[in-house]
């Protein structure tokens, strides 16, 4: 199983994400490091664990004010061993050119960023996104964006996140009914779990239930998964 810490950026620094109300976002007060900078933060997560794959929201450019590309650009370009998802809003072809340079970038397609299956469609014909990850987005009990991308598996990618935006940060636990459904929809999908995961037991029921991979990182940051825990995963 694959645990992918996550990193949320705005302004260039990591904040710590609750519940998805990204207005109360602050700047991350951790105990692996006293920098909120990417870069130490990704430092301090490996010296836990060799993670092979990181996810990165950068949540100016998914709101529409801003952008963090050079920096993650930089940061793929500092860690090469790293693959690094990245969503940041993407939208249109012109979104995806500040990652093109990048061969350790995987791009990340979220559904709340598309206002209709025909956007998506419409993206998916660039060959940039032929490795992509699409992040189905749900918040509140609501699907994100166009609602019509959930209904249409026969276009998905093999890579899908059940992102719960609710229990981001919450430490409630993973939304299984909705991963089990989604895993349902269509033979041979891989179902990243997102928000909400405690500790190494939700880990374990995920890995048991057929989630190969799952982000995570209120339970790193609050030291709840040690080096140990995450072993037991191999």
């Amino acid at each position: 199983m694959h645990v992918i810490p996550v990193l949320d950026l705005i302004d260039g620094l990591v904040v710590l994400a609750s519940g998805g109300q990204r207005d109360s976002y602050r700047p991350i007060d951790t105990q692996l490091c006293h920098d909120p900078s990417p870069s130490s933060v990704i430092t301090s997560m490996l010296r836990i664990f060799p993670f092979k794959i990181f996810y990165i929201a950068d949540l100016d450019a998914i709101e529409g004010r801003g952008s963090n590309a050079e920096l993650i650009a930089s940061l793929a370009n500092a860690q090469t061993n790293i693959e690094f998802w990245v969503d940041a809003g993407f939208t249109d072809s012109e979104d995806l050119a500040p990652y093109t340079d990048n061969s350790n970038i995987r791009l990340v397609i979220g559904s709340e960023s598309l206002d209709s299956l025909e956007s998506y469609v419409a993206l998916c014909k660039d060959q940039r996104l032929d490795r992509h990850i699409l992040s189905l987005d749900r918040k509140d009990g609501v699907e994100l964006g166009s609602s019509d991308i959930i209904n249409q598996a026969h276009l998905w990618p093999e890579i899908v996140i059940s992102m719960d935006l609710t229990r981001v940060g919450q430490a409630v636990g993973p939304n299984v009914k909705r991963i089990r459904e989604l895993d349902n929809k269509r033979q041979g999908l891989n179902v990243v779990a997102a928000g909400g995961i405690r500790d190494i037991n939700d880990l374990l029921s995920l890995k048991v239930s057929g989630v190969n991979y799952a982000l995570v990182a209120t339970a790193l940051h609050n030291g709840t998964l040690s080096n140990a825990e995450l072993q037991r995963l191999d």
